[in-house]
């Protein structure tokens, strides 16, 4: 899948065990600043619990179109999906239900400084 072509097998980043439990979970690098105001910083390590589907207002890794994977708080709106920014310079993008799958669900942040 598009996940997983973002991964690098060769690289272990340490999670703290508490942010996970009994499910299966990924980690990827942010590229870009659409969620800073989420506390989610460009070069930041994401914490992803493998999912297809979220609740309203959850922050989720998302395949747009088959083509784009990005970082979004999730909006289902009666028939539209909405991605919606944690940035005010950037915009909700919304889309027909069947233009989104949802690949994962937030579940931490692992930060080096």
């Amino acid at each position: 899948t598009p996940i997983e072509a973002l991964s690098d097998p060769t690289r272990f980043v340490g999670v703290p065990g508490d942010l996970i439990g009994r499910g299966e979970y990924y980690c990827l690098e942010v590229d870009g600043d659409s969620m800073v105001e989420a506390g989610i910083l460009d070069g930041d390590t994401v914490v992803i619990e493998r999912a297809d589907s979220a609740d309203n207002g959850t922050i989720v890794v998302a395949l747009v179109e088959g083509l784009e994977v990005t970082l979004k708080r999730l909006r289902k709106r009666h028939n539209s999906v909405a991605l919606e920014p944690a940035n005010a310079s950037y915009e909700t993008r919304i889309f027909g239900p069947d233009q989104v799958e949802v690949q994962g669900k937030l579940v931490g942040l692992v930060r080096a400084y």
